[in-house]
């Protein structure tokens, strides 16, 4: 996603340097079909100057160490967040490429 998105709250006005989708699978069962359904949930993991957002977290820059990722085939991969609680994993359809590229620039070591 190339577009710059500027969004406003109380606290000031942010921009999104990057979003870049990724998913969940849920599964449950249909107690009355006797099935199990596999229910998938797009979310968004979104790159700041001074953060990291996804759907669960937020981690301040300072905080997150690196990003990389592992595509697996060309439909799936693996987006890795390294932090300082740990390293947290999202499935991802697409390569976060653009994302970590733009990571690199904002960065703090």
């Amino acid at each position: 996603m190339n577009d710059i998105i500027i969004f406003s709250t109380q606290k000031g006005v942010f921009l999104i340097l990057h979003k870049h989708p990724y998913f969940s699978i849920r599964r449950e069962i249909d107690h009355f079909n006797f099935e199990q359904k596999r229910i998938e949930e797009e979310y968004w993991v979104e790159l700041y100057e001074d953060r990291v957002v996804t759907a669960e977290y937020e981690f301040p820059i300072e905080q997150v160490f690196d990003v990389s990722y592992k595509m697996l085939s060309n439909q799936f991969g693996f987006f890795y967040l390294h932090t300082t609680k740990g390293v947290f994993t999202l499935h991802t359809k697409e390569s976060p490429e653009e994302f970590v590229r733009l990571f690199r620039n904002v960065e703090r070591k």
